[in-house]
């Protein structure tokens, strides 16, 4: 796994990061969740992470107060969460009610919410050559702590454009079904797959 080694980040930042990545590590299948039920079968599965990709803004204080209290870390989609906009007053509102990560597709935000010492993760779409293109430059204009790559199953055509551009880790999410597919993007390169097949939480 590689790291950036440009700018300093608050110790809590590090710390932060560090802690996501050992557990993603240890279980290199996110649990993504959009449904009560999601939520309910990740408490119960083994990964460190869980990664929070619908919800309502007034109610994901408690959402994420239940997840601390099984042991494990929550990443918030600010984009996919009602109630809340994909700017500076979102990604305080999810500080606030205790997010360990937040995930968004917009540069601004991934800002905003580094310099409130979160780990933040920016999700890039690579929909074509030339959206990949986009995104790294996104990226290395915002300086993530994580990158996530949608579709997560095409990393293994696209690792070349991809992984030597990046000083942080990978993960990727979208379209990955089976364990085939989990084999092939982590040889790929990404430390893990984020994915809603509660199936695949116990690899």
């Amino acid at each position: 796994m590689r790291r950036g080694t440009s700018g300093i980040k608050p110790q809590s930042q590090v710390a932060g990061q560090n802690e996501i990545a050992r557990r993603l590590s240890d279980f290199p299948c996110g649990a993504a969740v959009k449904s009560e039920a999601q939520l309910e079968a990740a408490l119960d599965c083994p990964p460190g992470v869980v990664f929070v990709l619908r919800g309502d803004g007034l109610e994901i204080g408690s959402m994420l107060r239940r997840i601390h209290s099984a042991g494990k870390l929550a990443a918030v989609h600010l984009d996919l969460v009602d109630g809340l906009s994909s700017d500076i007053s979102g990604v305080r509102w999810l500080v606030r009610s205790g997010a360990d990560a937040i995930i968004s597709s917009h540069s601004q935000a991934v800002r905003a919410v580094k310099a409130e010492g979160v780990t933040a993760i920016q999700r890039v779409l690579c929909l074509s050559e030339l959206s990949v293109e986009h995104g790294m430059t996104a990226v290395s204009r915002s300086q993530p702590d994580i990158v996530e790559l949608l579709p997560g199953v095409i990393l293994p055509q696209v690792a070349d454009l991809v992984l030597p551009r990046l000083t942080v880790p990978l993960l990727a999410g979208g379209f990955i079904r089976n364990v085939k597919d989990v084999d092939a993007v982590l040889e790929a390169g990404a430390l893990a797959v984020t994915t809603t097949d509660p199936a695949l939480w116990n690899l």
